[in-house]
């Protein structure tokens, strides 16, 4: 049933999954004014699972299926808190343009303009969200696993970087308030966790990271088994992965929005696991387990069921 049917990669899964996102949307809809900014919204979610979908199918990061599709979206529901168009959605769509970036450095084609282009979107998603610039780490790993270190590789992501951070500076320079850039800088490394103790994201967090600590240990004994493109990718997915929990824990206001931080790794680890599995009656299961209780999960976050 459901493995059949998202064990594949087709047009028409995308339609299905958007639709399904759909539902999470009406949900949130009733929890707000109706008005046209809901119809943008809309549209700016479409862009970010067109995105993604392009990383996905482009860079063979699972099997030829619509899995880590599925498991994105159904994290909407696990967290309905990241279903707005605020700076961490705008953090998070420059993030995935980075991604696409990074994943692609498997591939010798036009290596230096990747590195540029990756280095100018982290460059956006720091201004945005400071912390994301910790991802500079993983363009590295990227390039020590997939190409080699020369003197243009190691610099030409920097010059990314500094481009969009100078113009920022610029900026402030010229109306003297260089202290908001500054204010960039200003990061915490003793953050307050507390947050995440809350019953509203606790169950979630638990349920999604049994699963996710479940497909690593199933998926990363056949990845490193054997030396290929897809073992150099699945330590990129898991330092992917650690970073953006690190984003996630290092993030100051938080509200549940800084979730979608972890969407990309988590569903791509997700999908990795389930497609371990042979038996599709198993996976079935899984499937149907992770669509009802996101729907609770929401349900009871808009307060529809006690």
């Amino acid at each position: 049933m459901l493995a059949n049917f998202f064990g594949k990669s087709k047009p028409i899964n995308f339609i299905v999954l958007f639709v399904l996102f759909l539902g999470y949307f009406v949900l949130h809809i009733f929890s707000r004014e109706l008005s046209f900014s809901l119809l943008k919204e809309l549209g700016w979610f479409l862009v970010v699972f067109s995105i993604y979908n392009f990383i996905l199918t482009k860079n063979l990061l699972t099997y030829d299926s619509s899995f880590a599709f599925l498991f994105f979206v159904l994290l909407f529901g696990f967290f309905p808190d990241t279903i707005a168009t605020n700076n961490t959605f705008f953090a998070n769509l420059t993030i995935l343009l980075f991604l696409r970036k990074v994943y692609s450095l498997q591939s010798p084609k036009n290596v230096l303009h990747k590195l540029f282009d990756g280095g100018l979107w982290l460059g956006i998603s720091f201004l945005i969200e400071p912390y994301t610039s910790l991802l500079i780490v993983l363009l590295y790993a990227s390039i020590f696993l997939h190409q080699r270190f020369t003197y243009q590789t190691l610099l030409i992501p920097l010059i990314g970087v500094f481009g969009p951070v100078f113009l920022y500076f610029t900026y402030y320079f010229w109306y003297d308030e260089v202290e908001k850039f500054y204010a960039l800088f200003n990061w915490n490394f003793y953050p307050d966790i507390r947050f995440y103790t809350n019953d509203k994201y606790l169950f979630p967090i638990l349920f999604i990271g049994f699963f996710s600590i479940a497909s690593i240990f199933l998926k990363s004994p056949k990845a490193f088994s054997v030396s290929n493109k897809f073992r150099r990718n699945w330590i990129l997915i898991l330092t992917n992965l650690i970073i953006s929990l690190l984003i996630l824990i290092l993030v100051e206001n938080k509200n549940g929005t800084e979730f979608m931080y972890v969407f990309f790794p988590v569903s791509v680890v997700l999908a990795n696991g389930i497609e371990s599995f042979q038996k599709k009656w198993f996976i079935n299961l899984i499937l149907i387990a992770f669509l009802i209780t996101s729907f609770v999960v929401s349900f009871r976050y808009y307060n529809f069921i006690p």
